[in-house]
């Protein structure tokens, strides 16, 4: 503990220096943009996982419904799953249009 001592003594100038540190607009400023600049990394880090991981849940689900199509023994059965696939898939492509209600 007594070898502590002067690196709390340390520790505690140090605070009171930076206590008594006073910033000018600029640096204040520069800053305030360094800490957005970072912040707007940090969001758009986490978007992109975020976008990721929907990918890869996407992906799994799809992955799952293709193999249960496959492990179908019924081959009448297999041909309906694949055909209700392919017209949601060709759903999904279709561009929205947009319904106006005229008066």
């Amino acid at each position: 503990m007594a070898s502590m001592k002067p690196l709390m003594q340390l520790v505690f100038h140090c605070m009171e220096k930076v206590k008594r540190f006073k910033l000018t607009k600029e640096s204040k400023q520069k800053a305030e943009k360094n800490r957005q600049k970072i912040e707007q990394q940090n969001m758009k880090q986490l978007h992109s996982q975020r976008q990721e991981m929907a990918q890869q849940r996407r992906e799994d689900k799809r992955r799952a419904e293709k193999e249960k199509i496959l492990a179908e023994d019924d081959p009448d059965k297999q041909r309906k799953m694949e055909e209700r696939e392919h017209r949601r898939e060709i759903k999904k492509r279709q561009p929205k249009v947009k319904q106006m209600k005229c008066p």
